[in-house]
């Protein structure tokens, strides 16, 4: 009996491990399958990581080539937009000179006819009687201390106005041609190398040789005039760079962007002047330049002939 009682627990205790042995496996294997499913979510999305950077990745490159194309397209538009101020500005400093040659010929021709009627007048005998007349009636007209009656003074402004229609070259100011002189200034300050005031303007041609009915030969020198007047008789002679009058001056201490005003504004004062003296109506406008632009439109110390 004792060894039936021993046989009968060592079975139970031996079917007791092996049910344990069996739930532990069935637990391990629990956890085995768990851990499978767990490494195949894991790989699902690391798969799904991979193909969102793959997707960035293409987003990024996509990203750099429009970049890199914007970048392409703004320096285009940046050189085109260089390009086109210079050639604004060159364009509306040749129609200045070419408009202003157009108002130079009338001026020539006008004073040309002018001084040769003036010549034919004072080669007739009769002249010298009928400026008398007219400067006698001139005289007696303005004279306020003498009351004249209407009879009397519609005949004297009747044979005042025969007499200028006679003599009006002799008595009159000099004619001067129909428009106005308009023109463009153009001002820079250049910082490169020696700071410099330029200052440019589209005139017409001096006519050869150049005399008293040359208009661009005096509004050149009269601006020229009132430069060497306000900035002194140190400023360089401007110089025609491509048709085109260009004043230059050194800034020497000075702020360059105030000399080149001060040399703007003596430029402008000296053609006022000049075309008012001239009898010549003018409109004139300043635009101040771009460095880098007016760096390509009047190349500092060219070659060309000055004055």
């Amino acid at each position: 009996m004792g060894l039936l009682k021993d046989f009968l627990r060592i079975d139970a205790d031996r079917r007791a491990a092996h049910q344990a042995l069996r739930q532990d496996a069935q637990s391990r294997r629990l956890q085995i399958e768990e851990l499978g499913a767990e490494g195949k979510r894991k790989r699902d999305e690391i798969g799904m990581l991979e193909e969102e950077l793959r997707r960035l990745a293409e987003d990024v490159a996509r990203t750099e080539e429009q970049l890199l194309d914007l970048e392409s397209r703004r320096d285009d538009h940046d050189r085109e937009a260089h390009e086109r101020k210079i050639e604004a500005v060159r364009s509306s400093l040749e129609h200045d000179r070419a408009d202003g040659h157009r108002i130079a010929e009338d001026f020539r021709r006008l004073r040309a006819e002018f001084e040769t009627e003036r010549a034919r007048l004072l080669s007739q005998a009769d002249t010298g009687r009928m400026m008398d007349n007219f400067f006698q009636i001139e005289a007696f007209l303005k004279d306020t201390g003498t009351p004249i009656p209407d009879a009397a003074r519609k005949a004297l402004m009747k044979e005042r106005q025969d007499l200028m229609a006679r003599i009006g070259p002799l008595v009159a100011p000099p004619p001067a041609p129909e428009g106005v002189y308009k023109a463009t200034i153009v001002y820079s300050a250049l910082e490169e190398g020696e700071p410099t005031a330029v200052v440019a303007v589209g005139l017409p041609d001096e006519a050869e040789p150049s005399g008293a009915h040359d208009l661009a030969a005096l509004l050149l020198y009269g601006s020229w005039a009132a430069v060497v007047e306000k900035i002194g008789p140190g400023v360089p002679k401007p110089r025609r760079e491509e048709g085109v009058v260009v004043y230059e001056h050194p800034a020497g201490s000075r702020p360059a962007d105030e000399a080149a005003l001060d040399l703007f504004l003596a430029v402008e004062d000296g053609l006022k002047k000049a075309a008012s003296a001239a009898g010549v109506p003018c409109e004139l406008n300043g635009v101040f330049l771009e460095p880098e632009i007016a760096s390509a439109v009047f190349p500092r110390g060219g070659d060309a002939r000055r004055f």
